[in-house]
């Protein structure tokens, strides 16, 4: 797996976080496996993400207050390309099952732009 992108606040938290191999962020594995999507609001487990560059738990690092992560998928049954996975921190209000919902589709639309 190849991290494409990470885009965030202009920090050495986003630097660490794009050299993160996404191997080692176990909710994004998750999601590319198994295909479905996961929304987290206010996350137990500090580790889901894995840790960044520097050794950091990711969600600590961030302060992420809720996260989303998608699967890329362009139509049932077929492979997964890619997931996407956002985060909101603290100060923001957390997402919302109709948020959860419109990525869901949002990234239906995604994959299969990607095919094209």
């Amino acid at each position: 797996p190849v991290r494409t992108i990470v885009l965030g606040p202009d920090d050495e938290a986003v630097v660490d976080f794009a050299a993160q191999d996404p191997a080692a962020s176990p909710l994004a594995v998750e999601a590319a496996r198994g295909g479905s999507p996961a929304l987290l609001v206010r996350p137990e487990d500090s580790g889901a993400m894995g840790d960044d560059a520097s050794g950091a738990p990711v969600l600590i690092r961030a302060d992420v207050t809720s996260l989303l992560c998608v699967p890329l998928i362009p139509a049932p049954g077929e492979p997964v390309q890619g997931v996407l996975t956002l985060f909101r921190s603290a100060g923001r209000v957390a997402y919302s099952m109709a948020e959860a919902q419109t990525l869901d589709v949002m990234s239906r639309h995604i994959a299969l732009a990607m095919g094209r």
